[in-house]
C-alpha cells in the first residue's frame, strides 16, 4: 500500500503494517534460525547497529508478531476469525451477506471495457449537480420539515433513505469488484454504539496499489448519493401533497449523511478517502494509541517509538480533536431527542 509492505494474514484475513527493515528480517524467519541466530548474523553484518540494539530491536518485532498470532504456534488474537458479529473500539458489526462479488462480476465487467477516467468524470459532475440542484430546491422549494413530518411521509421516507443506503454500499462494492478487489461482506454497524450504519467490508482495498483507484472506491457512495439526490429534488419539485413532503424529509436525511460521509474524524467516507489521497494510514489508531500511553504513562508502541516531536503532537491534537467532536456529536444527538420524539409520534398518527 502505497509501497508500504504489509504482512497479509489468511487465516484471519488481517493485514499488518511493517517497516522496511522487519521486511528484511521476515526473509529470514524460515524455521531454520533461532532468535540467537539471527541476532548474531545481522550484528556480524553491521546492518543494524550493535548487538544489543538489535537484539532489542529483535525480541520487540518477534513479540508484536506473536501478539498478531503470526508467528508458527503462537494463538491466534482473540478477535480473530470469520463470524458475522465482530466488535471494534467504535464499530460493532454484523455481516448481513458475502455473495456481492458474484451478483456484480456481469456489470464489472461491462466497465472495466471503458476508459477508467471517462467514468470517474461522468459520475463525479453527475454527483456535483445532483447535489447542487438537489439542495437548492430542499432549501428554496420544499415546504418545512415539521410540515413534511407526518406519520406516512416519515416512514416513506425511511424506506427510500433504506434504499439508497442499500445503493450507496452497493456502489462500493461495484467500483471494488472494477478494481478486481471483491469485497469481504455487506453488513449493518453501530457507530459509536448508537448510531446504525450501512458498510461493506473491503479491507483488501489495501491490494489496489494506484491511489486514484483507493480514492474512488471510497467516494463512490458519496457519488452514487450525488445522483440519487438529484432525482430526489426533482421529485420534489414536480409534486405536491404527500409526495413532496417524502421528498423533502429524503433531501434533509441525504444532507445529514452528507455531512457524516464527508466527515474525517469518524470512520467514514471522507477519512478513508483522505488516507488514500495522503498516504497517511490509521492516522486516528494512531493518535488514539498515543493518547493511551500518554494517560497511562505507559511505554510508546514499538511503531510508534521513533515519531519525530512534530509528528507526536499532530497526532495528540488529531486525537484530542476527535474526542472533542464525538462528545459534540453525542450531545448534538441528545438536544435533537425533542425533535426525533415528534418523529416519532407523528409517524403514529399521534
Amino acid at each position: 500500500m502505497d509501497d508500504i509492505p504489509l504482512i497479509f494474514d489468511p487465516v484471519t484475513g488481517n493485514y499488518h503494517r511493517i517497516t522496511r527493515a522487519s521486511e528484511v528480517v521476515l526473509t529470514f524467519l524460515d524455521g531454520t534460525r533461532s532468535r540467537d541466530d539471527l541476532v548474531e548474523y545481522f550484528a556480524s553484518r553491521g546492518r543494524t547497529g550493535s548487538e544489543a540494539t538489535f537484539s532489542r530491536q529483535l525480541d520487540s518485532f518477534l513479540a508484536s508478531l506473536e501478539r498478531s498470532g503470526l508467528l508458527e504456534g503462537s494463538d491466534l488474537p482473540e478477535k480473530a476469525g470469520g463470524g458475522r458479529v465482530r466488535t471494534s473500539m467504535f464499530m460493532p458489526r454484523i455481516v448481513l451477506t458475502k455473495s456481492l462479488p458474484v451478483v456484480l462480476e456481469p456489470v464489472a465487467r461491462l466497465l472495466r471495457a471503458l476508459p477508467a477516467w471517462l467514468l470517474v468524470a461522468v459520475a463525479a459532475l453527475a454527483a456535483l449537480a445532483g447535489y447542487g440542484f438537489g439542495f437548492h430546491t430542499f432549501f428554496t422549494e420544499t415546504p418545512p420539515l415539521k410540515q413534511s413530518a407526518g406519520g406516512p411521509a416519515f416512514l416513506t421516507a425511511t424506506g427510500v433513505m433504506l434504499l439508497f443506503v442499500l445503493v450507496h454500499e452497493t456502489a462500493h462494492a461495484l467500483v471494488a469488484q472494477v478494481l478486481k478487489v471483491p469485497i469481504r461482506g455487506l453488513g449493518v454497524a453501530l457507530l459509536f454504539y448508537f448510531m446504525p450504519v450501512a458498510y461493506v467490508d473491503r479491507t483488501d482495498a489495501y491490494r489496489v496499489r494506484e491511489r486514484g483507484g483507493r480514492v474512488v472506491l471510497a467516494l463512490a457512495g458519496i457519488l452514487s448519493d450525488g445522483v440519487f439526490c438529484g432525482l430526489t429534488g426533482i421529485a420534489a419539485l414536480r409534486s405536491e401533497g404527500l409526495v413532496q413532503h417524502t421528498a423533502a424529509l429524503v433531501l434533509g436525511m441525504q444532507l445529514l449523511m452528507l455531512v457524516v460521509n464527508l466527515n474525517p474524524l469518524m470512520p467514514s467516507d471522507g477519512y478513508t478517502a483522505l488516507e488514500a489521497a495522503t498516504g497517511r494510514t490509521n492516522a486516528r489508531g494512531r493518535a488514539f494509541a498515543l493518547l493511551r500511553s500518554t494517560v497511562r504513562r505507559q511505554p510508546l508502541p514499538p511503531h510508534l517509538e521513533n515519531l519525530a516531536a512534530r509528528a507526536r503532537l499532530a497526532y495528540l491534537a488529531y486525537g484530542l480533536f476527535s474526542i472533542a467532536y464525538v462528545c459534540f456529536l453525542a450531545f448534538s444527538m441528545f438536544r435533537t431527542i425533542p425533535f426525533t420524539v415528534h418523529l416519532a409520534l407523528a409517524a403514529v398518527g399521534r
